[in-house]
Protein backbone atom coordinates (compact mmCIF):
# COMPACT_ATOMS: atom_id res chain seq x y z
CA UNK A 1 0.00 0.00 0.00
CA UNK A 2 1.21 3.52 -0.82
CA UNK A 3 2.53 5.67 2.00
CA UNK A 4 0.00 8.00 3.61
CA UNK A 5 1.02 11.63 3.10
CA UNK A 6 -1.95 13.53 4.48
CA UNK A 7 -5.50 13.20 5.74
CA UNK A 8 -8.28 15.49 4.57
CA UNK A 9 -11.99 16.05 4.12
CA UNK A 10 -14.22 17.28 1.32
CA UNK A 11 -17.12 19.63 1.90
CA UNK A 12 -20.23 20.94 0.18
CA UNK A 13 -23.23 22.90 1.42
CA UNK A 14 -24.42 19.69 3.13
CA UNK A 15 -21.81 20.21 5.85
CA UNK A 16 -23.28 23.55 6.92
CA UNK A 17 -21.10 25.60 9.23
CA UNK A 18 -17.56 24.28 9.68
CA UNK A 19 -14.90 25.31 12.19
CA UNK A 20 -11.80 24.64 10.11
CA UNK A 21 -9.46 25.49 12.97
CA UNK A 22 -10.87 22.49 14.85
CA UNK A 23 -10.64 20.37 11.69
CA UNK A 24 -6.94 21.20 11.44
CA UNK A 25 -6.40 20.50 15.14
CA UNK A 26 -8.01 17.08 14.63
CA UNK A 27 -5.20 16.13 12.24
CA UNK A 28 -6.64 16.97 8.83
CA UNK A 29 -4.41 19.08 6.61
CA UNK A 30 -6.40 19.52 3.39
CA UNK A 31 -9.94 20.29 2.26
CA UNK A 32 -11.49 19.73 -1.15
CA UNK A 33 -14.41 22.10 -1.66
CA UNK A 34 -17.35 21.70 -4.02
CA UNK A 35 -16.94 24.66 -6.35
CA UNK A 36 -19.88 24.07 -8.68
CA UNK A 37 -22.31 21.80 -10.44
CA UNK A 38 -23.37 21.83 -14.06
CA UNK A 39 -22.74 25.42 -15.04
CA UNK A 40 -23.38 26.94 -11.61
CA UNK A 41 -20.75 28.04 -9.13
CA UNK A 42 -21.67 27.21 -5.53
CA UNK A 43 -22.19 30.24 -3.29
CA UNK A 44 -20.51 28.32 -0.47
CA UNK A 45 -17.24 28.04 -2.42
CA UNK A 46 -15.68 31.52 -2.48
CA UNK A 47 -18.01 33.24 -0.04
CA UNK A 48 -18.11 30.74 2.82
CA UNK A 49 -15.71 27.82 2.89
CA UNK A 50 -12.62 29.01 1.04
CA UNK A 51 -11.87 32.07 3.20
CA UNK A 52 -12.20 29.98 6.37
CA UNK A 53 -10.04 27.16 4.94
CA UNK A 54 -7.31 29.61 3.99
CA UNK A 55 -7.53 31.41 7.33
CA UNK A 56 -6.96 28.08 9.10
CA UNK A 57 -3.84 27.47 6.99
CA UNK A 58 -5.18 24.33 5.33
CA UNK A 59 -4.22 23.15 1.86
CA UNK A 60 -7.14 22.97 -0.49
CA UNK A 61 -8.47 21.78 -3.83
CA UNK A 62 -11.87 21.95 -5.50
CA UNK A 63 -14.27 19.68 -7.34
CA UNK A 64 -17.07 20.24 -9.85
CA UNK A 65 -20.08 17.91 -10.09
CA UNK A 66 -20.75 17.25 -13.77
CA UNK A 67 -24.28 17.31 -15.16
CA UNK A 68 -23.08 17.01 -18.76
CA UNK A 69 -24.62 14.58 -21.23
CA UNK A 70 -22.55 15.66 -24.26
CA UNK A 71 -18.86 16.32 -24.82
CA UNK A 72 -19.55 19.98 -25.57
CA UNK A 73 -21.50 20.39 -22.33
CA UNK A 74 -18.56 18.86 -20.45
CA UNK A 75 -16.23 21.44 -22.02
CA UNK A 76 -18.58 24.25 -21.03
CA UNK A 77 -18.71 22.98 -17.45
CA UNK A 78 -14.91 22.89 -17.29
CA UNK A 79 -14.74 26.43 -18.63
CA UNK A 80 -17.16 27.50 -15.88
CA UNK A 81 -14.87 25.78 -13.38
CA UNK A 82 -11.84 27.64 -14.70
CA UNK A 83 -13.78 30.89 -14.40
CA UNK A 84 -14.71 30.05 -10.79
CA UNK A 85 -11.04 29.43 -9.98
CA UNK A 86 -9.78 32.66 -11.51
CA UNK A 87 -7.43 34.53 -9.21
CA UNK A 88 -7.10 31.56 -6.83
CA UNK A 89 -4.15 29.21 -6.28
CA UNK A 90 -5.26 25.79 -5.01
CA UNK A 91 -2.53 23.58 -3.59
CA UNK A 92 -4.41 20.37 -4.39
CA UNK A 93 -5.77 19.23 -7.76
CA UNK A 94 -9.06 20.38 -9.22
CA UNK A 95 -11.40 17.48 -9.91
CA UNK A 96 -14.22 16.54 -12.22
CA UNK A 97 -16.90 14.63 -10.28
CA UNK A 98 -18.93 11.99 -12.15
CA UNK A 99 -21.73 10.39 -10.11
CA UNK A 100 -24.42 7.74 -10.43
CA UNK A 101 -27.02 10.37 -9.53
CA UNK A 102 -25.90 12.82 -12.22
CA UNK A 103 -27.43 12.83 -15.73
CA UNK A 104 -24.54 10.83 -17.17
CA UNK A 105 -25.27 8.15 -14.58
CA UNK A 106 -29.04 8.03 -15.03
CA UNK A 107 -29.55 8.65 -18.76
CA UNK A 108 -28.00 5.38 -19.99
CA UNK A 109 -27.08 1.96 -18.70
CA UNK A 110 -23.61 1.01 -17.56
CA UNK A 111 -22.34 -0.16 -20.94
CA UNK A 112 -24.19 2.03 -23.44
CA UNK A 113 -22.82 5.33 -22.20
CA UNK A 114 -19.36 4.09 -21.25
CA UNK A 115 -17.44 5.66 -24.14
CA UNK A 116 -19.45 8.87 -23.95
CA UNK A 117 -18.79 9.23 -20.22
CA UNK A 118 -15.10 8.63 -20.92
CA UNK A 119 -15.07 11.20 -23.73
CA UNK A 120 -16.82 13.75 -21.50
CA UNK A 121 -14.27 13.20 -18.76
CA UNK A 122 -11.40 13.64 -21.23
CA UNK A 123 -12.91 16.83 -22.64
CA UNK A 124 -13.53 18.30 -19.17
CA UNK A 125 -10.07 17.46 -17.86
CA UNK A 126 -8.32 18.64 -21.02
CA UNK A 127 -9.87 22.10 -20.57
CA UNK A 128 -8.58 22.27 -16.99
CA UNK A 129 -5.15 21.01 -17.96
CA UNK A 130 -4.83 23.41 -20.87
CA UNK A 131 -5.70 26.26 -18.51
CA UNK A 132 -2.71 25.31 -16.36
CA UNK A 133 -4.38 23.28 -13.62
CA UNK A 134 -3.50 19.92 -12.12
CA UNK A 135 -6.67 18.04 -13.07
CA UNK A 136 -8.08 14.72 -11.91
CA UNK A 137 -11.22 12.60 -11.89
CA UNK A 138 -13.28 11.79 -8.80
CA UNK A 139 -15.40 8.65 -9.05
CA UNK A 140 -16.16 5.44 -7.20
CA UNK A 141 -14.07 2.32 -7.73
CA UNK A 142 -17.03 0.69 -9.48
CA UNK A 143 -17.42 3.71 -11.77
CA UNK A 144 -13.76 3.60 -12.73
CA UNK A 145 -13.91 -0.16 -13.28
CA UNK A 146 -17.20 -0.35 -15.19
CA UNK A 147 -18.69 3.01 -16.17
CA UNK A 148 -15.71 4.58 -17.97
CA UNK A 149 -12.65 3.26 -19.78
CA UNK A 150 -10.01 4.06 -17.17
CA UNK A 151 -7.18 3.16 -19.56
CA UNK A 152 -8.18 6.16 -21.70
CA UNK A 153 -7.96 8.41 -18.65
CA UNK A 154 -4.55 7.25 -17.47
CA UNK A 155 -3.06 10.73 -17.95
CA UNK A 156 -5.15 12.08 -15.09
CA UNK A 157 -4.96 11.45 -11.36
CA UNK A 158 -7.82 9.57 -9.72
CA UNK A 159 -9.60 10.34 -6.46
CA UNK A 160 -11.27 7.03 -5.68
CA UNK A 161 -14.34 6.62 -3.49
CA UNK A 162 -14.53 3.21 -1.87
CA UNK A 163 -16.00 2.81 1.60
CA UNK A 164 -14.08 -0.22 2.76
CA UNK A 165 -11.15 -1.28 4.94
CA UNK A 166 -8.79 -0.69 2.02
CA UNK A 167 -8.90 0.73 -1.48
CA UNK A 168 -8.79 -2.13 -3.97
CA UNK A 169 -8.80 -0.08 -7.17
CA UNK A 170 -6.13 -1.66 -9.38
CA UNK A 171 -5.13 1.54 -11.16
CA UNK A 172 -3.04 4.43 -9.90
CA UNK A 173 -4.71 6.95 -7.61
CA UNK A 174 -3.65 9.91 -5.50
CA UNK A 175 -6.51 10.14 -3.00
CA UNK A 176 -8.79 7.52 -1.47
CA UNK A 177 -12.14 8.63 -0.09
CA UNK A 178 -12.50 5.93 2.53
CA UNK A 179 -15.71 7.01 4.27
CA UNK A 180 -18.79 9.05 3.53
CA UNK A 181 -19.97 9.24 7.12
CA UNK A 182 -17.04 10.45 9.17
CA UNK A 183 -17.21 12.52 12.33
CA UNK A 184 -14.68 15.31 12.68
CA UNK A 185 -14.31 17.97 15.35
CA UNK A 186 -15.67 21.27 14.11
CA UNK A 187 -18.35 19.73 11.86
CA UNK A 188 -21.79 18.80 13.18
CA UNK A 189 -22.78 16.90 10.03
CA UNK A 190 -21.24 13.72 8.67
CA UNK A 191 -18.34 14.37 6.30
CA UNK A 192 -16.27 12.45 3.74
CA UNK A 193 -12.85 11.31 4.98
CA UNK A 194 -9.89 11.11 2.61
CA UNK A 195 -6.35 9.77 2.61
CA UNK A 196 -3.79 11.29 0.24
CA UNK A 197 -0.72 9.46 -1.07
CA UNK A 198 1.00 12.30 -2.97
CA UNK A 199 2.61 15.49 -1.75
CA UNK A 200 0.38 17.56 -4.00
CA UNK A 201 1.38 21.01 -2.69
CA UNK A 202 5.04 20.35 -3.49
CA UNK A 203 4.26 18.83 -6.90
CA UNK A 204 1.87 21.60 -7.91
CA UNK A 205 4.03 24.49 -6.73
CA UNK A 206 7.17 22.89 -8.14
CA UNK A 207 5.55 22.53 -11.56
CA UNK A 208 4.06 26.03 -11.47
CA UNK A 209 0.52 24.72 -11.87
CA UNK A 210 -2.77 26.08 -10.46
CA UNK A 211 -1.46 29.63 -10.76
CA UNK A 212 1.81 28.94 -8.91
CA UNK A 213 4.06 30.46 -11.54
CA UNK A 214 2.87 28.81 -14.77
CA UNK A 215 2.14 31.54 -17.34
CA UNK A 216 -0.37 29.24 -19.05
CA UNK A 217 -2.67 29.41 -16.03
CA UNK A 218 -2.81 33.25 -15.91
CA UNK A 219 -5.07 33.15 -12.84
CA UNK A 220 -5.16 36.92 -12.36
CA UNK A 221 -5.82 37.89 -15.96
CA UNK A 222 -9.40 39.12 -16.39
CA UNK A 223 -11.39 37.78 -19.27
CA UNK A 224 -14.87 38.21 -20.64
CA UNK A 225 -17.31 36.18 -18.55
CA UNK A 226 -19.67 33.71 -20.16
CA UNK A 227 -23.35 33.63 -19.16
CA UNK A 228 -23.21 30.15 -17.66
CA UNK A 229 -26.65 30.53 -16.09
CA UNK A 230 -28.22 30.73 -19.55
CA UNK A 231 -26.15 27.79 -20.72
CA UNK A 232 -27.18 25.84 -17.62
CA UNK A 233 -30.88 26.50 -18.25
CA UNK A 234 -30.50 25.42 -21.87
CA UNK A 235 -28.70 22.21 -20.81
CA UNK A 236 -31.39 21.45 -18.22
CA UNK A 237 -34.11 21.88 -20.83
CA UNK A 238 -32.36 19.52 -23.22
CA UNK A 239 -31.82 16.93 -20.50
CA UNK A 240 -35.49 17.16 -19.49
CA UNK A 241 -36.46 16.59 -23.12
CA UNK A 242 -34.20 13.53 -23.27
CA UNK A 243 -35.82 12.05 -20.18
CA UNK A 244 -39.34 12.76 -21.49
CA UNK A 245 -38.51 11.11 -24.81
CA UNK A 246 -37.18 8.03 -23.02
CA UNK A 247 -40.28 7.88 -20.83
CA UNK A 248 -42.54 8.13 -23.88
CA UNK A 249 -40.72 5.26 -25.56
CA UNK A 250 -40.97 3.14 -22.43
CA UNK A 251 -44.73 3.80 -22.24
CA UNK A 252 -45.14 2.76 -25.88
CA UNK A 253 -43.15 -0.42 -25.34
CA UNK A 254 -45.18 -1.19 -22.24
CA UNK A 255 -48.44 -0.92 -24.19
CA UNK A 256 -47.26 -3.34 -26.87
CA UNK A 257 -46.26 -0.74 -29.46
CA UNK A 258 -44.66 -2.39 -32.52
CA UNK A 259 -43.15 0.69 -34.15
Amino acid sequence: MAKLVAKGIDVSSHQGDVDFEKVKAAGYSFVIIKAGQGLRQMATFREKYLPAVQSAGLDWGAYWWSDAVTVEEARQEAQAFVQALRGLRPTYPVWMDQEYGSPCGTAWGVGKGKQLRTDMAKAFLEVLQQAGYYAGLYASKDWLDNWVYSSQLAAYDKWVAQYAAACTYAGAYGIWQRSGSGKVDGIAAMVDLNECYKDYPSVIKGAGLNGWGNPAAKPDEPEEETDYQALYEDAQARYTGLVEDLQALMERWGSGWNG
